[in-house]
């Protein structure tokens, strides 16, 4: 087996085993190039959204089925050119395979941990993203007098929530993004 064949079999394992760049948790917009075609991707399923700044899809993607993307072959650009920080340092050779699946095992460990707190919390909702449930909690008036746990439940969710941001800045977004 050639390297690029190995490589690009490594790649599309770790991907399989990640897929947070599809399911809401590393992003929550996914914006059109030009070079693709909303109406193709309407066709595929993908549900655009238009506003002055351009066409766009939600997160999570509604072609990401099984941990892994529908319309692989017919993906929009932004899909295909991105690289997480983990597949980048791989083919760089700076880690193993086996330390960039650590890094995604941890990754879903706090991801869990996260959604625990959210489902506490009464926002659980798998057809949003994760900073736009966190937000929709957060927005909320906190009444602590029908359970005093919900203080502190709220405020490990913050920290949590500005933890997982930190990990994902750190480890797999190659541009960050700020916890508010």
């Amino acid at each position: 087996m050639s390297s690029f064949v190995a490589i690009n079999s490594t790649v599309s394992d770790l991907c399989k085993s990640c897929g947070m760049c599809c399911n809401g948790v590393m992003f929550h917009t996914v914006r059109l190039q030009s070079s693709d075609s909303a109406q193709e991707l309407k066709a595929l399923g993908i549900r655009i959204q238009y506003k002055k700044k351009g066409s766009f899809f939600n997160q999570p993607c509604s072609a990401f089925k099984e941990n892994a993307c529908s319309i692989y072959a017919q993906r929009p650009s932004r899909c295909r050119l991105f690289e997480c920080q983990q597949l980048t340092r791989l083919t760089a050779d700076e880690i193993t395979e086996t330390e960039a699946l650590e890094k995604i095992q941890e990754l879903h460990r706090k991801v869990d941990c996260f959604q625990q707190l959210i489902d506490q919390s009464g926002g659980a909702n798998s057809k949003k993203p994760i900073n736009k449930q966190y937000e929709k909690i957060i927005a909320e008036p906190l009444d602590t007098s029908a359970d005093p746990k919900l203080l502190r439940t709220r405020a490990e969710l913050t920290q949590t929530f500005h933890d997982l941001n930190e990990f994902l800045n750190q480890h797999f977004r190659k541009e960050k993004i700020t916890s508010n």
